[in-house]
């Protein structure tokens, strides 16, 4: 299973197993667009990144956030 488990950056992991799996996406170094599943953990800039957010999320990719972040994905969702 570690195979399928990668290490991108500081505490951003990609797991691709059945779905590909983003936590914290951070420092992606090109537009992926993979993503079934993204899951933010909290709003610090390492973990948040709305930037590598859109390199790796494609239309149907189901983010998960803290209710904190709510706004903040919503709205960047609808540009």
């Amino acid at each position: 299973m570690l195979n399928n488990i990668e290490v991108l950056c500081h505490s951003s992991i990609r797991i691709n197993k059945e779905k590909v799996i983003y936590i914290d996406p951070f420092k992606i170094d090109k537009k992926y667009n993979d993503a079934d599943i993204i899951m933010i953990t909290h709003d610090h800039y390492d973990h948040y990144s709305e930037e590598d957010i859109e390199k790796v999320m494609k239309l149907d990719t189901i983010i998960v956030i803290p209710v904190s972040l709510s706004r903040k994905v919503e709205e960047m969702r609808i540009r």
